[in-house]
């Protein structure tokens, strides 16, 4: 088990020993992190709560309600994405925690910059909901389109399976990118949710956060 103390002996005068530096870093991805357990493997995420707070908390509270348990992995475009998060495995279903849409929530740092960003699907300016998607590759058009809350930290090679599946086909659009065997999202593990640990809550899908009584 990792610790963040230090001994004597790794005290440094004006400076951090390297070891608990790095011990630090892992626990701090590690306090930001949810597990998609799914039919296909586990895919592993860090969400970014601190500079996608709103989207986050959103996330974070439909993966604690069951909300994405049974989902699928409804539209799959290699070399581009796949999409997931909505219970009528459609691509027009799933609601937000408020019941309804949320702003997007943009930040210089989030940017669809590689394979593994996870980011919300939505259908115009400030209709995010909860599906999702997560990135095959860079996709530098979707920037400030599209919120990105989080990036991919382990599962890859379950990732390259979805990558690799093959989809209906054929000239019908709404089922054109549909995975013949659609990966489930059987359940889902938050190792940790900041937000939650400091009793910062959301209470509405537009105003400010606030403070939990008692927190």
């Amino acid at each position: 088990q990792l610790s963040i103390f230090l001994t004597p002996v790794e005290l440094v005068v004006d400076r951090i020993h390297p070891v608990w530096l790095f011990n630090t870093v892992l626990l701090l991805i590690a306090s930001m992190a949810v597990t998609l357990h799914t039919s296909l493997g586990d895919i592993k995420f860090e969400i970014f709560c601190d500079t996608a707070p709103r989207t986050s908390f959103n996330f974070l509270a439909l993966c604690a309600s069951g909300a994405y348990d049974g989902t699928t992995f409804h539209r799959n475009m290699k070399g581009f994405m796949i999409q997931g998060g909505d219970p009528t495995g459609t691509g027009k279903g799933g609601e937000s925690i408020w019941g309804g849409t949320f702003p997007d929530e943009f930040h210089p740092d989030n940017v669809h910059d590689k394979r593994g960003v996870l980011s919300m699907a939505n259908k115009g300016p400030n209709t995010n909901r909860a599906q999702f998607f997560i990135t095959y590759e860079r996709q530098p058009h979707l920037n400030n389109v599209y919120t990105v809350f989080g990036r991919m930290l382990d599962g890859w090679d379950v990732l390259d399976q979805y990558e690799r599946l093959p989809v209906v086909g054929g000239t019908k659009k709404s089922v054109a990118y549909k995975p013949l065997k659609p990966p489930v999202i059987e359940r889902i593990t938050i190792h940790a949710n900041p937000l939650a640990l400091e009793g910062i809550v959301y209470p509405t899908s537009t105003g400010p956060p606030e403070k939990s009584v008692g927190m």
